[in-house]
């Protein structure tokens, strides 16, 4: 039988490999020691004062029992920092067990936010909650997706300086992935305003073995996320993390939606467009969002649609010939049945004058391609839960 020799190369570039491997599980060990040794002192510093104060029979005072206080909340940290290697050492043994239930998305990001708030509030940190639709609902086992949603949180905090602000936001998405199609999810990010991280660390966040090096620092960070990671994949779920130096993070978690939405909360978009290219792609993008899409090549065509259809928000191209983007929000402002549509212009060309006219024409927003698929829905999702609102 033939042996397979290794090549030289070959042989380096493994050596190379393990050696990188055993310089991130020393890092990481030792950033946990870290971690544990700091509270673990407090701890003994406090047993060896009470021992002295027992032998000398000297009374226990307040700042005693501040320092007791201290103490257990220094165990507190010590038992979770335990807890979450256990977790991530044996998750292949122990997979989570969920008892999923439909749960209100808002409730459950306040529940995970009050908490951090006071903490958040002696730094000058903002900590704020949104969610579009106030009805949003999932279903998640409450206790694994509230521990995914702090261990995110916190980090997010960790990485925010004094008198920035953390921001926890949800919408609903339709799923694009092989299996996923036509199934419903909510998408929930956690945006810090923190210095970001770089590029060459992005693909091992959520590693458990991940340490953070920004402000000089090394965090064990990757525990808490990399349970995050575990809880979404256990909810058929998935994260996600995008950054930008100088310009924060974002932590993203999908879980699965409760329910699909009704015919009438999906909500009907017409788009106007006269690049068949474009039109269809945005058609596309906008379906997969979970709306209906009607389409339009030009202003007039648009027009008779909207007096046709019942349509919940229009997304119009500015510069188009015969009728302008503009125009055509003129046009429908004028009729008493269309003038509450909300608008959306989108366009190439930022210009001050074209933001100045679409304001005149009674444009709602004002969006420049190439536009993101994120602040596109989050635009959409925005006006038409303001229309909801301003009709209930």
């Amino acid at each position: 039988m033939e042996t397979e020799t290794i090549e030289p190369m070959d042989a380096r570039l493994l050596a190379e490999k393990l050696e990188e491997v055993e310089h991130l599980k020393s890092g990481f060990v030792q950033a946990v020691v870290r971690n544990m040794r700091f509270p673990l002192a407090n701890v003994l510093g406090l047993l060896e004062l009470f021992e002295s104060k027992l032998q000398a029979r000297e009374p226990f005072d307040a700042e005693d029992r501040q320092l007791l206080a201290a103490a257990l909340e220094s165990g507190d940290r010590m038992r979770e920092v335990l807890d979450n290697l256990l977790e991530v050492t044996e998750q292949r043994e122990r997979p989570l067990r969920l008892e999923p239930r439909e749960r209100v998305v808002e409730k459950l990001l306040e529940d995970v936010a009050e908490p951090l708030r006071a903490g958040a509030a002696l730094r000058g940190v903002e900590l704020n909650v949104r969610v579009e639709q106030k009805s949003l609902s999932m279903l998640v086992d409450e206790r694994q997706a509230a521990r995914a949603l702090h261990h995110m949180l916190a980090v997010a905090l960790s990485a925010t300086p004094d008198g920035g602000a953390v921001r926890i936001e949800a919408q609903s998405i339709k799923g694009t992935r092989m299996g996923d199609e036509g199934r419903r999810f909510v998408v929930v990010n956690v945006i810090d305003s923190g210095a970001g991280i770089p590029a060459e660390e992005l693909p091992f966040v959520f590693d458990a073995f991940w340490q953070s090096q920004r402000a000089g620092k090394q965090q064990a960070c990757g525990l808490g996320l990399a349970i995050a990671r575990r809880i979404a994949a256990a909810h058929g779920g998935n994260v996600s993390v995008r950054s930008q130096a100088q310009a924060g993070t974002t932590y993203s978690i999908v879980f699965p939606a409760a329910q699909a939405p009704s015919h009438q909360e999906r909500g009907r978009i017409l788009i106007v467009e006269d690049m068949p290219e474009l039109l269809l792609l945005l058609k596309k993008l906008v379906v997969r969002m979970g709306f209906e899409a009607e389409t339009a090549s030009d202003g007039f065509a648009a027009l008779r649609t909207l007096r046709e259809k019942k349509i919940d928000l229009l997304l119009t191209d500015w510069a188009m010939p015969g009728m302008n983007g503009g125009e055509l929000i003129s046009a429908m402002k004028r009729e008493e049945e269309l003038r509450a549509i909300p608008t959306i212009i989108l366009t190439g060309h930022d210009t001050d004058e074209e933001r100045r006219c679409a304001r005149r024409a009674g444009a709602d927003h004002f969006l420049v391609k190439p536009v993101k698929r994120d602040d596109l829905q989050h635009t959409i999702n925005e006006l038409l839960t303001a229309k909801t609102v301003a009709l209930s």
